[in-house]
């Protein structure tokens, strides 16, 4: 699961699976609706931290709550219905705005109740909290130099590791088509410097579609070093692991105990 804080935690994908017309309806009333998702996401982060403020000794982490902000906090299924919800309120909300049309003012009225249902069901279930928590890593760097390997398509993503197999969410996918005769070799664009500090390597993933990434790497890449994809090329071998599960559990929960005023 990735961490609050991690980008693009929400997508079109996501909100497809409740309005599969979404595309149409953003295109010809003119709606961003990755605009939407930042603004349902924003408005919902304020209120998790409100939330984690008040609290005080409830959250096992609150004397440093104000400088963690919400860096530890997990996108549970509960909080991704939620942001979901939330952000298809918003965007019909938009559409009405535009439009005037009563499916519209119904859809904007529908979401908002749903999401207001879905805010009390991700409190009462509880908000995961992570004490170490794996930043998803920025667009991993890859860089082609002569080499041996065929022309191909490549997709490559990476995900920090900590001392217990922990993993992040996985990094942005950078993708390329490989001229003939290539090497490739992959970097994490942190650097040292900027490395969770509760890391102690980096796993990379690689496929040659967009999906289904599998991991390439016996043993985590040590902190600072680059990984050479091998002369043999790309493992596909279906029984590694994949991009599709990564990103960290809970180690606990926080529940509200009464009632949540929406707000």
């Amino acid at each position: 699961m990735a961490l609050f804080t991690d980008t693009n935690i929400i997508s079109l994908d996501d909100l497809l699976q409740y309005e599969t017309t979404l595309v149409q309806i953003a295109s010809s009333h003119g709606i961003d609706v990755n605009t939407k998702i930042g603004l349902a996401t924003s408005a919902i982060g304020n209120k998790l931290m409100l939330w984690l403020l008040n609290l005080g000794i409830s959250d096992p982490q609150w004397i440093n709550r104000r400088r963690l902000g919400l860096s530890t906090v997990v996108v549970t299924p509960p909080l991704r219905r939620w942001l979901c919800l939330e952000s298809l309120s918003y965007f019909f909300a938009e559409a009405y705005n535009i439009q005037l049309n009563a499916r519209f003012q119904g859809k904007w009225s529908e979401y908002r109740q749903m999401s207001g249902a879905a805010a009390d069901s991700t409190m009462f279930s509880g908000v995961g909290i992570v004490y170490k928590p794996l930043p998803q890593p920025a667009l991993p760097l890859v860089s082609v130099a002569p080499g041996v390997l065929p022309a191909q398509a490549l997709f490559v993503q990476t995900a920090w590791t900590d001392e217990v197999g922990n993993e992040s969410a996985p990094s942005p996918v950078n993708g390329m088509v490989l001229p003939a005769n290539s090497a490739v070799a992959v970097a994490m664009e942190e650097g040292p410097s900027r490395t969770p500090p509760s890391a102690i390597g980096w796993n990379v993933y690689i496929s040659s579609t967009s999906t289904g990434l599998t991991l390439q790497n016996m043993a985590p890449i040590a902190i600072g070093s680059n990984w050479s994809l091998p002369t043999d090329g790309v493992n596909n071998d279906s029984g590694l692991t994949t991009t599709q599960n990564l990103g960290q559990s809970p180690d606990f929960y926080i529940r509200m105990s009464k009632q949540i005023q929406r707000g």
